[in-house]
């Protein structure tokens, strides 16, 4: 039995979360950047009339305002040649893949490919264009949010929020299985509930993050979140704050999400090869001892949930949809490299799906993983111009990192971790919250770099303020 009331409980959160945004964007920014931030964290979160509406699209309009007025050039100024660079990158992949889009609209509509749902017209062509600015603007609304909260607060802002989703699903799972209720069920497009269950047998927790997927992806972000805080030696609350990783990964395990399994191991293995930084050794005896313990009991309690976990584990393909944008690609060489444009990949992939698979046939789709979702609409010259970014910021940090004090190094280089594991995990899965991040990193990585210079700029006189006299007579002769 699924709680009916949460159908207004969500709506009522996503208003708040719009009502606060809305009136904090300006005077209280810091309020803005929080709340858009649990939207993104949160996307099962959404209102619907016709299409999804998110809080943090509120957050994009004012991102995109904020770089359509030009005010973002205060940052890039001081920038210096590098962090510049990547933020040329980043709007030049905006640029391609608008630009790409227009001729592959007009080239797709002549041929009539498609049916009735899937065809090129007005209104997809609105939507998927109304879509990708949000996106620009959530890039956007991140280089405004760099000014207003540092990386260290940012993580334990992440920490926080996923934290709460935790145990939110961890309550769920345990009202589920003793008492039969659902109190976060999904919410359909067409304002159906329903609970989440694999072949109606093994329960899947969602918690306040809308489905299990979303559970999963916001439970791996927080784990990255609390691993980058260990590595950096900022504080999240001492010892007693084990429990917030913990509960963290006990929601993951009830998730039974492959992809947050994979993000969460793949993004702390990559920032622990690349930034690797000795961890406190209680740490690594507490986490370890309690992980095997909770992973034995787990695994080892047979049921459906113990088998259905091990097959979840053992999934290494990529979805249905990723293995047709990926065959349609490769059939058609010059879309791998041009990329169809935007909401054109389905034109092409649909042919690729199995024929035992009824799903996405009538109605447009895109790749999962965000590396098959570039690789549709603006193919290898957009990705190209999308990993150039965090390139260029690596190379800037390393030309400032010596002038740099103890706290300012921990922050450019925690924020160049974020970016690093910020892109992993958006290749596994596409995440709006990968441009809000871009735009935050180049911000934090700008100021720091603004008083690195100022400090080292040396005091210039004018001509004029110096005095007209003839050498002292005290000079020492030569």
């Amino acid at each position: 039995m699924d709680f009916a009331g949460y159908q207004y409980v969500a709506t009522l959160i996503v208003l708040a979360e719009i009502a606060i945004i809305s009136l904090t964007y300006r005077r209280n920014p810091k309020l803005a950047i929080y709340a858009a931030l649990l939207s993104l964290m949160l996307k099962g979160q959404y209102l619907w009339v016709g299409r999804p509406i998110y809080a943090w699209q509120i957050a994009a309009l004012f991102g995109l305002i904020y770089l359509a007025r030009g005010q973002a050039r205060s940052v890039v100024l001081p920038a210096g040649r590098g962090l510049s660079a990547f933020h040329v990158s980043m709007l030049l992949y905006f640029i391609y893949t608008f630009s790409i889009s227009v001729p592959m609209w007009l080239l797709f509509s002549l041929e009539e490919l498609g049916n009735s749902g899937t065809q090129v017209s007005i209104s997809r062509i609105v939507t998927q264009t109304f879509y990708f600015l949000f996106l620009v603007g959530l890039y956007g609304f991140g280089v405004r949010a760099g000014r207003y909260l540092d990386t260290f607060v940012l993580l334990r802002a992440i920490i926080m929020i996923a934290t709460v989703v935790a145990y939110g699903a961890i309550i769920q799972t345990l009202i589920v299985r003793y008492a039969g209720i659902n109190i976060f069920p999904i919410i359909g497009s067409d304002g159906t509930l329903r609970s989440a269950f694999i072949l109606d047998t093994t329960f899947r927790a969602t918690s306040f993050a809308g489905e299990p997927k979303h559970l999963g992806l916001a439970m791996a972000i927080g784990l990255i979140a609390i691993f980058l805080t260990r590595l950096f030696r900022i504080p999240i609350g001492g010892f007693l704050a084990i429990h917030k990783p913990m509960s963290m990964l006990v929601a993951l395990l009830l998730s039974l999400s492959s992809t947050g399994y994979f993000i969460a191991m793949g993004g702390i293995g990559l920032a622990a090869a690349l930034f690797f930084r000795r961890l406190r050794r209680t740490d690594l005896v507490v986490i370890s001892l309690l992980a095997t313990v909770l992973l034995t009991q787990v695994i080892g309690s047979g049921g459906n949930f113990g088998t259905t976990l091990e097959r979840q584990l053992d999934r290494t393909e990529f979805e249905v949809q990723d293995q047709s944008v990926r065959d349609g690609l490769l059939a058609n060489p010059a879309f791998l490299f041009t990329g169809t444009g935007l909401g054109n990949i389905h034109l092409i992939a649909v042919e690729f799906l199995p024929s035992n698979f009824p799903l996405f046939r009538t109605y447009g789709y895109k790749a999962n993983s965000g590396l098959f979702f570039v690789l549709g609409d603006s193919g290898l010259i957009g990705l190209l111009l999308l990993i150039l970014g965090p390139l260029f910021a690596a190379r800037s940090y390393f030309r400032m990192r010596k002038f740099l004090t103890p706290w300012q190094r921990k922050e450019a280089l925690s924020t160049l971790a974020l970016i690093v594991v910020a892109v992993f995990s958006f290749a596994m899965r596409f995440d709006v919250i990968f441009f809000m991040f871009s735009g935050f990193v180049f911000t934090r990585l700008a100021l720091l770099r603004a008083q690195v210079v100022a400090v080292r700029q040396p005091m210039v006189f004018p001509q004029a303020d110096w005095p007209k006299s003839e050498p002292s007579s005290l000079a020492v002769p030569t």
